[in-house]
């Protein structure tokens, strides 16, 4: 009785003691370690899988992962895709080559566009013009200067058909005679020949600058939500919408615009600065730039990359400058864009793929800019928009760039972060 009433015993007290013996924690061990590395490849496999379809679901699945794993994670994991994406790309360019010019397109683009009755002008034949206007004629007295376009700086020895060439092919209510907006092409990287930087150029003084707070970004997490849309009456005179700057927490930079202060504006940082006659302004607030009355709008985001005509020594920095995880994202090889003013104070807005902030920053000076900065980065969030007024009013919408991620409709819809678009308006242009 006594021997059999023990067995149970015994065999738990050996139960006990294989449990706590070393091999039963390595096999412990091992199970945990394998579960980690699962839910790694899962997450890595998600995230690859995200970024094949980019405009579907890469957002998405960022998001999902920072909930996960945490900001810091995610931006690793970003951070590991990247270094392979670039490895594959540079591969498969190798191998198949591929796209140096990204406006290398046959299919041509019809627009309607209504045109204003001109200026009446009265002469009265009776009276002599002054000596000094004796050789003019009425387009020289009463039309404003032309737009003057930015030389562009060579950075490599062979160019591509049409690289660093200012071109008004395709753009809306733009013709060599009337140079309403142009744009180029530059490749920065030498060692990435694929990787291709779509410059639009626009003249100050036809167009006005808008700044649309997303309905969550940047400042739902304090409360302060945004339209998220282009107001209709501004639909007749849409020329160009393109995406805003980093969310609302990852980094804490401000932005100003709609008549709310979604985030509050902090010196030492890259802004560009919109003013009520349709001025636009741009460099380090702090120090170039404060608030004044006129302003309406300001967004921020990092540091300069071209600051006094010059590439800014600041864009190698680490990731206290260019965002708030510990992973810099600064040398991250992604979609990138960028707004900046040239010397005479005309509007750049630039995006590109396989950028690093350095090279980017190169693109844009070669184009011309005097200031520029950052906006967002990554697929599915750089897009360019341009926009063909119709014969029945409605609005054709078409990427600058035929190989931007996601569609071009996209600001014509309510957006949950930031956007920044252009208006036809020549007020004070027609006065000058």
């Amino acid at each position: 009785m006594d021997a059999k009433a023990g067995e149970p015993a015994e065999e738990a007290v050996a139960g006990a003691a294989d449990a706590a013996s070393p091999t039963a924690k390595a096999r412990r061990l091992v199970t945990k370690k394998r579960a980690a590395l699962v839910v790694l490849v899962l997450l890595v496999a998600g995230l690859g899988a995200a970024y094949t379809n980019k405009e579907r679901f890469s957002a998405q699945f960022a998001d999902f992962s920072r909930q996960v794993i945490g900001d810091e994670n995610t931006a690793r994991l970003e951070s590991w895709y990247f270094t392979l994406q670039d490895r594959v790309d540079k591969i498969k360019y190798r191998v198949f080559g591929g796209e140096t010019n990204p406006f290398d397109q046959s299919q041509v683009l019809v627009q309607f566009v209504p045109q204003e009755p001109g200026r009446r002008v009265l002469i009265d034949l009776r009276v002599a013009p002054a000596p000094e206007t004796h050789d003019l004629t009425i387009p020289d007295i009463f039309a404003p200067k032309p737009l003057t376009l930015p030389k562009t700086k060579p950075l490599r020895e062979s160019l591509e058909a049409g690289e660093g060439v200012w071109s008004t092919a395709g753009l809306p209510r733009s013709s060599p005679e009337d140079m309403l907006m142009a744009k180029t092409f530059i490749r920065p990287d030498k060692s990435r020949p694929y990787a291709l930087v779509g410059v639009l150029l626009a003249d100050a003084r036809r167009v006005r600058l808008h700044m649309v707070g997303g309905t969550v970004d940047p400042g739902g997490d304090r409360g302060v939500k945004g339209p998220g849309v282009v107001p209709k009456d501004d639909y007749a005179n849409l020329l160009v919408a393109w995406n805003g700057g980093f969310k609302g927490p990852h980094g804490g930079f401000g932005m100003v615009a709609d008549g709310k202060e979604y985030r509050p504006l902090r010196n030492g940082l890259a802004s560009v600065a919109v003013y009520k006659d349709g001025t636009v302004r741009m460099g380090e607030w702090g120090k170039d730039l404060s608030w004044e009355d006129g302003m309406v709008g300001v967004r921020q985001n990092a540091v300069l990359l071209v600051d006094n005509c010059e590439v800014s020594k600041r864009v190698g920095e680490g990731n206290d400058t260019w965002g708030y995880v510990q992973v810099n994202s600064a040398e991250f090889i992604t979609w990138r864009s960028a707004v900046g003013l040239t010397k005479d104070g005309h509007l750049l807005v630039a995006a590109g793929n396989s950028l690093s902030a350095e090279s980017l920053a190169k693109a844009l000076w070669a184009a011309g800019a005097c200031t520029a900065m950052q906006l967002d980065i990554n697929n599915p969030y750089v897009l360019m928009s341009t926009y063909f007024p119709q014969p029945d009013g409605s609005l054709r919408a078409e990427r600058f760039m035929d190989s931007m991620p996601d569609g071009p409709g996209r600001f014509l819809k309510s957006q949950e972060r930031d956007f920044m678009y252009l208006t036809l308006d020549e007020s004070r242009f027609r006065r000058r």
